[in-house]
């Protein structure tokens, strides 16, 4: 048979279209998100979840589809009572964070976290400075006037991460529908990993393990 004709082939393409369906929904076209409900569980000898410290859970999309938005608000980190409250703080990439000074003394906040390294300077009691994490990573924050000041803020890839509660149960909700890379982070645990698919308007179940062969 010879080869088809220009209309024809234009013919055929829209049929497979209308039957696949467009790979992501069209600019403007409302689709039903779905949400990641999990349970993470050790099967470290000897730990459990509370004594490990924070667990972040988190998405990225490996279909090519774009993450999500950077979310609304500005989280703040207190200076209170000469520590950072609260010590942990999870945000995605892009977010800002503002650090007010509640104490009647001089703080500084700053940190050696390349590439989220900053250094907010001195600054007095009622006033608040703020910092934009560009890059998803690990962020230690100190303050040069007092060395028992310490805190951790973890820059999720995406806005798509729910903090692990000590029971082991996350749910990250508003998901658009897809594939996604599901990754947990703790400063003492191996990560767990898991490819799982995101429907419209449906729960996704996972069951995360987390022992030493991890990756």
């Amino acid at each position: 048979m010879g080869s088809l004709r220009p209309a024809r082939r234009l013919g055929v393409l829209a049929v497979l279209v209308s039957l696949v369906g467009p790979l992501h929904p069209a600019a403007g076209e409302e689709v039903a998100t779905g949400s990641v409900r999990g349970t993470l569980r050790l099967a470290v000898e000897g730990t459990r979840i509370a004594d490990a410290g924070p667990v972040v859970a988190y998405l990225e999309p490996i279909d090519g589809a774009p993450p999500p938005p950077t979310p609304p608000g500005v989280p703040k980190v207190n200076q209170k009572d000469a520590r950072f409250s609260p010590q942990f703080l999870a945000i995605a990439a892009g977010q800002s964070v503002a650090m007010p000074n509640d104490d009647a003394i001089y703080h500084n906040v700053f940190s050696y976290s390349a590439p989220n390294d900053f250094d907010l300077g001195l600054y007095p009691a009622g006033e608040s400075r703020k910092v934009t994490f560009r890059h998803p990573g690990v962020v230690r924050t100190y303050c040069s006037i007092h060395e028992s000041m310490s805190g951790t803020i973890f820059v999720a890839p995406t806005a798509y991460f729910a903090v692990v509660r000590p029971t082991g149960d996350f749910e990250i909700r508003d998901v658009m529908p897809g594939r996604y890379r599901l990754t947990t982070w703790c400063e003492r645990l191996p990560a767990a990993l898991r490819e799982i698919q995101v429907l419209p308007g449906k729960g996704t179940a996972v069951e995360l393990v987390v022992d030493s062969a991890a990756r």
